[in-house]
């Protein structure tokens, strides 16, 4: 089990597949013809991945400030 953790930190959060996740659990959640607690469980996998969009942009907005010199 310590293995599948480690491999799970060591994948390269990729933002393009996170935010089209985001919009399929958006578009499910709308149609409304899924259960309460399906739709709890697809609220916090969509909460888990905005925040996840949120730090890995935050980088990027950070690093592009350093190379244009902005920040040090």
């Amino acid at each position: 089990m310590a293995n599948k953790k480690a491999d799970e930190k060591s994948e390269v959060f990729d933002v393009d597949k996170a935010m089209d996740r985001l919009d399929e659990i958006n578009e499910e959640l709308a149609e409304g013809d899924i259960s309460l607690n399906a739709s709890l469980e697809l609220y916090k996998e969509g909460v888990k991945l905005a925040a996840q969009c949120r730090k890995n942009l935050e980088g990027v907005e950070k690093e592009l400030k350093i190379l244009n010199g902005e920040e040090t």
